[in-house]
């Protein structure tokens, strides 16, 4: 068993060199089929159907009032697509996809495959050492550092190709810490199936707006076109030396509450604690005052 680096390791790797991370809280089902593109593309936001081979993408599975029931990694195979979900959401996915399932041809199965993605610039030769042992997958940048996902058996290890590359094999606690560093949002944690994709801030990393019909389409575009939601989550920064847990009330600079930290990390390398919150549109906007219980902290911009 590989023992996780420091979470600051865990930075510097992910910015210089390739950070691997296993995500054990995700699932990997399987849609099979001939008619399996076009059906899965109309019941999820990014454009499968133009999806090539050996690609991957991000993307949400939204219900028909537009709020996420799920995120999701899309890998297309050649005989199959491959989709990377929220284990706590594998059951109710499945039973969602069964029910817009009628004439086509396809089926969703469940897989056994372990996920894992890389983080950093030298995340494309860690992709390629990873097939070379028989994993699959893609790129896909995650956090603006450049970045893969790498599908493959439970016993695959990975370590020695890691480390060769000047890497390092970290954790979720180092992941927390890094995408909450880059404003990073996380289903189940900051967004749920509360939440429109525009108030979780995904509609230009998970959203087709030029693709075909898909379930939940009419809302998502309508909030599009209108132009704001109510509320947004937004990134925030504390004061030096403040502490603050999840679910903490948000005010703004007169006292009024105005939503709720959503994610929070001591940030290794700022010293500060760093998180997401969601809050009320009028206090969205970048470098806007805001308190956390007795801290004074602010909504940044992520480098």
């Amino acid at each position: 068993m590989v023992t996780p680096s420091g979470l600051q390791s865990q930075l510097d790797a992910a910015s210089g060199a390739v950070l691997l991370v296993a995500q054990p809280e995700r699932a990997v089902l399987a849609v099979t089929g001939s008619d399996r593109q076009s059906w899965l593309n109309g019941l999820v936001t990014n454009d499968v159907a133009k999806l090539p081979v050996g690609a991957a993408s991000y993307g949400l599975a939204v219900s028909q009032k537009g709020r996420i029931m799920a995120d999701m990694l899309v890998f297309r195979e050649q005989e199959r697509l491959l989709l990377v979900i929220p284990s706590s959401s594998s059951d109710e996915l499945r039973a969602h996809f069964a029910k817009y399932l009628i004439m086509e041809d396809a089926e969703v199965h469940e897989t056994a495959l372990a996920v894992l993605m890389a983080h950093g610039p030298r995340s494309l030769e860690l992709l390629e050492r990873a097939k070379a042992k028989g994993a699959r997958g893609a790129l896909l940048d995650t956090t603006g550092l450049g970045g893969a996902l790498v599908l493959a058996g439970a016993d695959l290890d990975l370590s020695s190709d890691v480390a060769a590359l000047g890497g390092v094999v970290g954790d979720l606690a180092g992941w927390e810490a890094l995408r909450l560093g880059r404003g990073i949002p996380a289903f189940g944690s900051d967004f749920d199936a509360s939440t429109y994709p525009q108030e979780a801030g995904l509609e230009k990393r998970a959203v087709s707006f030029d693709k075909g019909c898909y379930l939940g389409q009419e809302v998502v575009c309508m909030l599009e076109m209108r132009g704001h939601v109510k509320r947004k989550l937004v990134p925030v920064l504390l004061e030096p030396g403040a502490t603050a847990t999840a679910g903490a009330k948000v005010e703004d600079s007169n006292g009024a509450e105005v939503g709720k930290l959503t994610s929070v990390v001591l940030h290794p390398a700022w010293k500060q604690a760093v998180g997401l919150a969601m809050v009320k549109l009028a206090q969205a906007e970048v470098d806007t005052a805001l308190r956390v219980g007795d801290a004074s902290a602010r909504v940044f911009a992520p480098a």
